[in-house]
């Protein structure tokens, strides 16, 4: 079974200054978190706000604090079908890897499109998806850096045979999975979770680089948040399925993290492992 190493997304604390975030994350009991640089950081607006100094001043402050960095957030439309946002989408995401390189974060997260949104079809999204990666993976790989996709049952990797295609099609050892497991169970698998997370665990388990945990609970068809007590989602079943990876270790994040139930969080996903 891998160590787990609990985490909580850093723009969940606020946006501000990082030393003010990072220390209350630190002090929440939380070992590490995940940086989303225009999410977290007060006067980053765009990915050329991202200056040698701040990076500096985050290396510098996550090590005072004795805080770890998970996860880059890069989030960008790499799914979409207008081919103008694409490229965009790419530009701004290579940008990021060598931020990523310099502070040493173990893989650079993004989701990929809701297609259905544009009007587009799913086949278009997959084929803008692969043509961005192809782009995107010789850099990382030029600089040693994981990309880490995370599954969306309404995005364009969206089940667990498409995520196997997608992985299958690019053939890097540089490009991982982030399991939200959430994310990636839609309403029809509620019922059949065991099944779900088992095929998951058996197509892509090994290339988990990153996990997110969340509350979610439907009223009649909305879905919601909610706490980890409350959620739909069977947290047992997904880590049981897991515990014969190979991994050394997987931070496990905490995402829409309400500060005060830092300690009831830590306690719930504990008892998991």
């Amino acid at each position: 079974m891998p160590k787990y190493v609990l985490g909580a997304r850093g723009h969940d604390y606020g946006k501000g200054r990082v030393k003010d975030i990072f220390t209350q994350i630190k002090q929440g009991g939380w070992s590490c978190t995940q940086l989303a640089f225009k999410k977290l950081i007060e006067g980053v607006n765009s990915y050329e706000d991202v200056t040698p100094e701040l990076v500096k001043e985050i290396e510098r402050v996550a090590h005072e604090v004795t805080l770890d960095i998970a996860v880059l957030g890069t989030y960008v439309e790499l799914g979409t079908a207008n081919e103008v946002k694409r490229k965009s989408a790419v530009k701004e995401f290579i940008s990021q890897i060598p931020v990523c390189k310099e502070l040493n974060i173990p893989c650079m997260g993004s989701e990929t499109t809701a297609w259905w949104r544009e009007g587009a079809t799913h086949a278009d999204a997959k084929r803008a998806l692969l043509n961005s990666l192809e782009e995107i993976m010789p850099v990382a790989e030029r600089y040693n850096v994981i990309v880490a996709l995370e599954p969306v049952y309404e995005h364009t990797m969206n089940s667990v045979e498409t995520t196997r295609e997608v992985l299958d099609n690019i053939q890097s050892t540089n490009l991982k999975i982030i399991l939200d497991m959430a994310n990636l169970m839609g309403p029809e698998w509620v019922e059949k979770q065991d099944v779900l997370f088992g095929r998951a665990v058996d197509s892509w388990g090994e290339d988990i680089a990153a996990i997110h945990m969340k509350g979610v609970c439907y009223d009649k068809s909305e879905r919601r948040s909610c706490s980890l007590e409350e959620s739909i989602v069977d947290y047992a079943v997904a880590f049981d399925a897991m515990k014969g990876l190979p991994q050394e270790k997987i931070p496990v994040l905490r995402e829409e993290a309400i500060p005060t139930m830092a300690k009831q969080d830590q306690e719930f996903m504990k008892k998991l492992f």
